[in-house]
C-alpha cells in the first residue's frame, strides 16, 4: 500500500487553501453589500434631486431648498465613501485571488509529487509481479526437463 509521507502537509495546504477560497467569498460578498448600499444611495440622490426639482416648480421657499442641498451635498459626500470603500473591497478581492492562487500552486506541486510517488510504486509493483510470474514460468519449465530427462534414462 502507497503512502505519502508529506501526506499531512498536503493535507495543511488543502486546509489553507479552502480557508483562503472561503475568506474570498465573504470579501465577495461585502463587495456585493457595497454595491448593492452605492446603488441605493444614488437612487435616493437621483430621487431626492427630482424631488427638489418638483418642489422648486411648485415654489419652495428657500430654507426648504437649502436643506434639500445640504442633504444632497451630504449624501453626494457619502457616495464618494461608499466607492471609495469599494475601490478598497476589490483591492483585497485582487489580493486575496493572489493568496488563493498561490496556495493552489503549492497544493498542486505536492499533488504531482504523490502522483509521481503513486506512478514509481505502481511500477514497482509491476516489475515484482512480472518477476514472480517470471520465475515461476522458469521453475516450471525447469521441472518439467527434469521431469522429462529423468523418464528419458
Amino acid at each position: 500500500m502507497y503512502t505519502f509521507r508529506l501526506q499531512a502537509v498536503l493535507d495543511h495546504r488543502q486546509f489553507v487553501e479552502d480557508n483562503l477560497k472561503k475568506e474570498l467569498a465573504e470579501i465577495r460578498q461585502q463587495a456585493m453589500a457595497a454595491e448593492k448600499t452605492l446603488e441605493q444611495m444614488e437612487n435616493k440622490e437621483q430621487f431626492t434631486a427630482e424631488a427638489l426639482r418638483n418642489e422648486q416648480v411648485s415654489g419652495l421657499a428657500s430654507d426648504h431648498v437649502t436643506a434639500y442641498h445640504s442633504y444632497l451635498r451630504r449624501l453626494s459626500d457619502r457616495i464618494v465613501a461608499q466607492k471609495t470603500l469599494i475601490v478598497t473591497i476589490e483591492n483585497r478581492i485582487s489580493r486575496k485571488q493572489d493568496e488563493v492562487l498561490e496556495a493552489m500552486k503549492k497544493r498542486q506541486i505536492l499533488e504531482k509529487l504523490k502522483d509521481q510517488g503513486l506512478d514509481r510504486y505502481n511500477q514497482t509493483l509491476v516489475r515484482k509481479e512480472t518477476n514472480f510470474i517470471d520465475e515461476i514460468a522458469v521453475n516450471q519449465y525447469a521441472r518439467k526437463a527434469l521431469n522429462r530427462h529423468g523418464k528419458n534414462d
